[in-house]
């Protein structure tokens, strides 16, 4: 014994002391070996339980992104389906606005030539009571003068005539004044009315949804026409011309035969007149886009 342990490789030592001390010695062991298979055991279990904790929640965020997906595919057709409509309607405001100033010019001019009409009357009207006023001041006079009064009272029929014609020229006048202020009137209203559909956006038939959407921005910008053109799944814009937009939509309607939407868009100060816009936007839907074939 040493120091209160026992020797074990000692030749003294007998077999009644060396097999408790091996017992005691296995027994340490296996104590040794049974706290470290807890400790793994439970390391392993929360390591386990993190896991699952993480797979749960990846999951989460899975279904919140395909939600999040599917709510903005939503809302990109219906972005496309509202400016096409806008600019549907902008377009039709164009051709109204565009109308109602050629009525007001038209009656601008009717006013011009009833004022001309007013003032050739008025001066007719003189000539009128001066031949009058020389033909009384003729009967005073001698016989020598009849032949000047025969000429007087001539003029005078041919005045009377003149201011005849001139009063059945303002009559007409002041009833295409009244026809065409009946027509500016009733444009009025249809621009009202046109105004109305333009702030509700009406609905048509036509849809993207479940459609390749392709869009095209079309514009003058100081005299020179800028056509751009966005294909489905991009980001910006891309300048092209009107050759290449014909080769491009040819070959996605090649490609999409029944499915090419073609959303135009017309910019609020696109420095367009009503055909030119609504000849672009004919042209394109007429020959490239699914809902006009």
């Amino acid at each position: 014994m040493n120091n209160g342990f026992v020797d074990l490789r000692s030749s003294e030592l007998s077999s009644e002391n060396f097999w408790p001390s091996f017992t005691d010695i296995m027994t340490v062991v296996v104590m040794i070996f049974l706290l470290t298979s807890v400790v793994l055991m439970v390391r392993n279990w929360e390591l386990i339980d993190q896991l699952r904790k993480s797979i749960i929640a990846e999951q989460h965020a899975s279904e919140v992104i395909r939600s999040t997906s599917k709510e903005n595919e939503t809302l990109e057709e219906q972005l496309a389906q509202a400016q096409s409509e806008i600019s549907m309607l902008r377009m039709q405001l164009m051709h109204a606005n565009e109308q109602h100033s050629q009525l007001v010019d038209t009656l601008n001019a009717r006013d011009q030539q009833i004022l001309i009409i007013l003032t050739e009357k008025q001066q007719l009207e003189s000539s009128l009571e001066s031949a009058k006023q020389n033909i009384v001041s003729l009967q005073k006079n001698s016989e020598k003068q009849d032949k000047e009064l025969s000429r007087l009272t001539i003029q005078l029929e041919e005045t009377n005539n003149k201011l005849g014609n001139a009063n059945k020229q303002l009559v007409i006048l002041q009833q295409e004044k009244a026809m065409q202020t009946q027509q500016l009137t009733s444009l009025k209203d249809d621009y009202s009315s046109l105004k109305v559909k333009y702030d509700k956006l009406i609905r048509p038939a036509r849809t993207a949804k479940g459609k390749y959407v392709v869009t095209v921005d079309y514009q003058h910008i100081k005299g020179k026409t800028l056509i751009r053109f966005k294909d489905a799944g991009d980001k910006k814009y891309t300048t092209v011309s009107k050759k290449a937009l014909h080769k491009k939509l040819a070959e996605l309607k090649k490609a999409h035969p029944k499915k090419l939407y073609i959303k135009i868009v017309i910019p609020e100060k696109s420095g367009l007149t009503y055909n030119e816009a609504w000849s672009f936007m004919k042209d394109l839907l007429d020959k490239y886009d699914y809902y006009y074939q």
